[in-house]
C-alpha cells in the first residue's frame, strides 16, 4: 500500500503484515504439504481409507474451530479482550505444531490430536487477526492491505520451505523420518518469532472488563444468537457469507488434497512436489499483491469473477489431464488464484462489517470458512475411498466454485 515518505508505516500495520508472514509458515507446511502427506503415508499407513481418515480429521478441526469462532469473537468484542485471546490462540497453535515432532509412525491418535489442536488455534487466531483489518486503514484501502498481507504472507511459507527443504527432500524413508519431523518444530519456532511484533504492536481495546467471566460468556452467546436472528437486517453480509461458504469449501479441499492427488494420480515423488510448491509460491506472491493493488482501481468483484474462472480451468486440467505437464500447469493456475481469491474475499468482507462487531462477524466468517470446508474434504475422502477414483473425487469440488460464485457475485 502507499504511504507518504515522511510518514513511516504505523507499527500496528507492520505487525499485522508480519503476522500474515508468520502464520503462512503453518498453513503452508502443516495441513497442506508436509504433515498432510506424513499423516497419510506414515501415521495412517498409506492405504486407501487414509484419504477418508484425513478428511474426517480435517473436518473435525474445522467443526471445532468454526463452532468456537463466533463465540470467541463476540467475547472479544464485548469484553474488549481481543488481544489476549489472539495471543492465546497463536501460542496454542505453535505449541501443538511443535508436538507433531513426537508423532511416530502409526501414532494416529497423537498426531491427529496435536493437528486438531494446532488447526483450531490457527483458525481462531486468524479470525481475531482479520478483525483488526477494518481499524488499521481507511475503507478504500482495505482490499489493498488485505492483498499486501496475503501476498507477503507467502514469504513465510517460502522461508520455511527453503530451511526445511533438505529435511523434506529425503522423503518418507524410515531413516529420514526423524529429520523430516524437524519441519514441524521449525514451523512452531518460525511462527512464534515472526508473530512477536503483531503480539506486541496490534492495538488493545480500551474501556472493557478484562478477564473471562460466566456473565461475559452468557452475553456473548446472546449476542451471537441476536446476530443470527437479525440476518434480515444485514442481507449483504449473509449473502456474502453464503457465497463464501461454498467457495472456501472448494479452496480448502483443493489445498488439503492437491499434494496427495499429485502423488497418487501422477506418481510424483516428494522432491517434485516440493519443487512445484516452490513454483506455486513464486507465482502466488506477485499474483496476490497485484490483485490487492488492482482492487483499488478495478472492481474487486470483477477480479474475483476472473479468479473463479481460473479455478474452473485448473480443476478441469487436474480431473481430465494425463500429460506429464499437467502438475506444472496446475501449480501455475493455483498460484494465480489461491491467495488472490482469499485476499479479495477478506477485503470485501472487511468493507461490510461495522468495527464494533468486527471480531464477532469475522468469527462468523471463520465459522463459514471452517464448517463449509468440512463438506469438501469429507466428500472428496468418501468418493475416493468408496470408488478408488481420486479424479472423480476432484471433480466433486467443481460445484462449490460454480454455485458459490453465482451466489457471491449476483446483484
Amino acid at each position: 500500500m502507499r504511504f507518504s515518505k515522511v510518514s513511516p508505516i504505523p507499527r500496528p500495520v507492520v505487525g499485522w503484515l508480519l503476522y500474515d508472514i508468520a502464520s503462512s509458515s503453518y498453513i503452508f507446511l502443516i495441513p497442506s504439504v508436509a504433515f498432510a502427506v506424513y499423516y497419510r503415508q506414515v501415521l495412517c499407513g498409506g492405504v486407501a481409507y487414509c484419504d477418508a481418515q484425513w478428511g474426517l480429521l480435517t473436518a473435525l478441526a474445522l467443526v471445532v474451530a468454526g463452532g468456537l469462532a463466533p463465540l470467541v469473537g463476540a467475547i472479544a468484542d464485548l469484553g474488549k479482550v481481543r488481544h489476549p485471546l489472539f495471543v492465546i490462540a497463536t501460542l496454542g497453535c505453535c505449541i501443538a505444531s511443535a508436538a507433531l515432532f513426537w508423532a511416530q509412525p502409526g501414532a494416529v491418535g497423537w498426531g491427529g490430536l496435536a493437528f486438531v489442536v494446532a488447526q483450531v488455534g490457527y483458525s481462531l487466531a486468524m479470525g481475531l487477526y482479520d478483525a483488526y483489518l477494518p481499524s488499521l486503514v481507511p475503507r478504500q484501502r482495505l482490499g489493498q492491505l488485505s492483498g499486501l498481507g496475503w501476498g507477503l504472507g507467502y514469504i513465510g511459507g517460502l522461508a520455511c520451505f527453503f530451511i526445511a527443504r533438505p529435511w523434506l527432500a529425503g522423503g518418507l524413508e524410515a531413516d529420514n523420518l526423524p529429520i523430516y519431523r524437524q519441519t514441524f518444530l521449525l514451523v512452531a519456532v518460525f511462527y512464534g518469532i515472526v508473530a512477536l511484533p503483531a503480539l506486541a504492536w496490534l492495538p488493545r481495546q480500551g474501556g472493557g472488563h478484562y478477564g473471562l467471566s460466566v456473565s461475559l460468556v452468557r452475553r456473548a452467546y446472546q449476542q451471537v444468537f441476536s446476530t443470527l436472528g437479525g440476518w434480515r437486517d444485514r442481507p449483504d453480509i449473509f449473502q456474502f457469507l453464503l457465497g463464501y461458504y461454498l467457495i472456501s469449501d472448494g479452496v480448502f479441499t483443493v489445498g488439503s488434497f492437491t499434494a496427495i492427488y499429485l502423488t497418487t494420480e501422477f506418481g510424483l515423488p516428494m522432491k517434485t512436489i516440493l519443487q512445484l510448491t516452490l513454483l506455486f509460491n513464486a507465482i502466488a506472491i506477485p499474483a496476490t499483491l497485484t490483485s490487492g493493488w488492482l482492487s483499488r482501481r478495478w472492481s474487486a468483484l470483477g477480479l474475483l469473477k476472473s479468479a473463479l474462472g481460473i479455478w474452473i480451468v485448473t480443476l478441469l486440467l487436474l480431473v481430465f489431464g494425463t500429460h506429464p505437464s499437467i502438475p506444472l500447469l496446475a501449480a501455475c493456475g493455483l498460484g494465480l488464484v489461491l491467495g488472490s481469491t482469499q485476499s479479495l474475499c477478506r477485503g470485501l468482507f472487511a468493507e461490510l462489517v461495522p468495527q464494533e462487531q468486527a471480531a464477532e462477524l469475522f468469527g462468523f466468517n471463520a465459522l463459514v470458512s471452517k464448517v463449509s470446508a468440512m463438506g469438501g474434504p469429507l466428500l472428496f475422502g468418501l468418493i475416493s475411498a468408496t470408488t478408488g477414483n481420486q479424479r472423480l473425487a476432484m471433480l466433486s469440488v467443481m460445484p462449490f466454485f460454480l454455485v458459490g460464485g453465482w451466489v457471491l457475485l449476483r446483484e
